[in-house]
């Protein structure tokens, strides 16, 4: 019997995952990453200024991927990046209406995506599954 290996398997899921995202949000003009840090942002907004620093400990990516993103985010009208009056290497992100229009329809497109991920799996599975995936994180940290 052949031994599964399990990032092989994550890394299959979460290809899978992207593309399915992709798609779902391909009529809106973004990309599934897009679309999961405006939701971020937007919320986080609520509270308190987003800076790139918070996305990047947010998705555990690193500094230039998040800058790629975010200026073609920036170029798309999504976004605008205001310098900090105190510190002007800090650029506070803010949503444009563009973005804000868009964020109103991703959460049926997000959930719809939730519901085909959790279909026929229960409650007690996502719990285990998510505790699964804290431990195997928390073992690639040390």
């Amino acid at each position: 019997m052949k031994r599964k290996e399990i990032g092989k398997a994550i890394q299959k899921l979460s290809r899978k995952i992207k593309r399915t995202l992709d798609e779902t949000f391909l009529n809106y003009g973004i990309t599934g990453v897009q679309a999961s840090i405006l939701k971020f942002i937007d919320k986080k907004s609520q509270t308190q200024k987003v800076y790139a620093r918070d996305i990047e400990i947010e998705f555990d990516m690193r500094r230039a991927t998040i800058a790629g993103i975010l200026q073609l985010m920036e170029q798309n009208n999504l976004i605008k990046r205001k310098f900090e009056k105190k510190d002007c290497r800090l650029k506070e992100i803010i949503l444009t209406n563009k973005a804000l229009e868009i964020i109103q329809k991703l959460d049926i497109a997000i959930n719809e995506v939730e519901k085909r991920l959790t279909k026929d799996i229960s409650k007690e599975e996502i719990k285990n599954f998510f505790s699964t995936i804290e431990k195997l994180s928390k073992n690639l940290n040390t």
